[in-house]
């Protein structure tokens, strides 16, 4: 019995994902004390590339409509896969704040590309009783990613920073072959996506929008400053760090599917409001109780955010059709590009002057809040659609 090409497909959108988000981004964030610890970089400036790893998110929602009406889908995913590995592989070498801000951008950038194609192909590709599934198979990639850098980095820091990156990189180019095989049924596309158009904007369509944001703006707490919150504003270590991490990547493994799941069963417009209280309570319960319990809580439910990705991709499919879905999915790509640019740089800027973490997190938590508050009138004003 020969495999569903929607699933093939999600394969390959787990592998994408789990290179560029997974490893390009999301491996940034066990490596940020050592890299201050070793001096390579100071706080101020580790800080700020992972803030411009953001801003490369935002400019990689902005170009991709250019690039899809140039390039087929299958092709454009490959050379993104292409651009992250060599962006891991150049962040080997310690040259510094500039040569480390560039590779970090441009692997933004591709991580944008990357999430707006390969989630629009596999949503259009994926018949409806398995959407949820199939978008979760889809952020399952970004979860395997966190789990590899948990497990992988601490142990390699041991024998030095260059070897954690060189590590990264070897596991990027595995997942880079795998993705390749994952998009052979998109090559038979074998032309350009269609030429953008409009869809209708509604309230609806907003609010989705607005709350993507939302969550962009709650994410980057823990993506910058997770580890280094534990490792040195805890003291706990980098190793207790990397082993929440660990912790992080189980979340979102295993939170990712039993979303899409769950999305399939109670409706997607439920789902998204459960799936935003949660993360609100996960983003701000280590600064308010710091116990043990509380830190493998939130590693665990931060973890689990690629689960909001794959109930509001869902969902986004449910409002507009399947025809529109890639233009309002990369607007709400967008969103998420703008809200985590400002976050990035406004928040990094807020630690560096007050040298604490705690509003740092209270307003991610506050944003994700926010979301909940936001997907409310989805499922209250189409409660028919919620369901579907």
């Amino acid at each position: 019995m020969s495999m569903p090409a929607w699933l093939r497909l999600a394969i390959g959108g787990a592998a994408t994902l789990l290179l560029g988000m997974g490893l390009g981004r999301f491996s940034y964030t066990p490596l940020l004390p050592a890299i201050i610890q070793d001096g390579a970089l100071s706080a101020a400036e580790a800080g700020y590339v992972g803030a411009f790893n953001l801003g490369g998110y935002l400019v990689g929602a902005l170009v991709t409509p250019v690039l899809r009406r140039r390039y087929a889908d299958a092709p454009l995913l490959r050379g993104c896969l292409l651009v992250s590995l060599a962006c891991l592989i150049c962040s080997i070498f310690p040259l510094g704040f500039v040569w480390l801000a560039w590779w970090r951008f441009l692997v933004g950038v591709a991580v944008a590309v990357m999430m707006i194609n390969s989630l629009s192909l596999v949503a259009v590709a994926a018949p409806p009783g398995v959407l949820g599934k199939a978008t979760g198979v889809v952020f399952t990639g970004v979860g395997i990613g966190i789990l590899f850098s948990g497990a992988v980095v601490p142990w390699l820091l041991g024998f030095s920073l260059t070897a954690a990156w060189a590590g990264l990189a070897a596991i990027g180019m595995v997942s880079a072959l795998v993705a390749w095989w994952g998009w052979g049924p998109a090559s038979r596309e074998g032309a350009p996506a269609a030429a953008y158009r409009r869809p209708v904007v509604n309230g609806g369509v907003v609010r989705l929008v607005a709350a993507h944001g939302m969550y962009s703006i709650g994410l980057v707490p823990h993506s910058i400053y997770w580890v280094d919150y534990i490792a040195r504003g805890l003291d706990q270590g980098v190793a207790a760090g990397g082993a929440q991490w660990v912790l992080v990547g189980v979340g979102a493994v295993g939170g990712t599917y039993l979303a899409g799941w769950l999305a399939d069963r109670i409706g997607f417009g439920v789902a998204l409001v459960l799936v935003f209280a949660v993360l609100a309570f996960g983003v701000a319960l280590p600064v308010i109780v710091a116990t043990p319990a509380a830190l493998v809580a939130s590693s665990l439910i931060f973890g689990a955010q690629p689960a909001l990705s794959t109930v509001i991709a869902g969902r986004a499919r449910q409002v507009v059709g399947p025809r529109d879905m890639p233009h309002v999915w990369r607007w709400m790509v967008l969103a998420v590009g703008l809200g985590q640019t400002v976050a990035g740089y406004g928040l990094v800027t807020l630690f560096n002057v007050t040298g604490s973490y705690t509003p740092v997190f209270l307003i991610g938590g506050a944003a994700m809040a926010a979301g909940a508050l936001l997907s409310l009138p989805y499922w209250d004003r189409n409660p028919g659609s919620s369901a579907a």
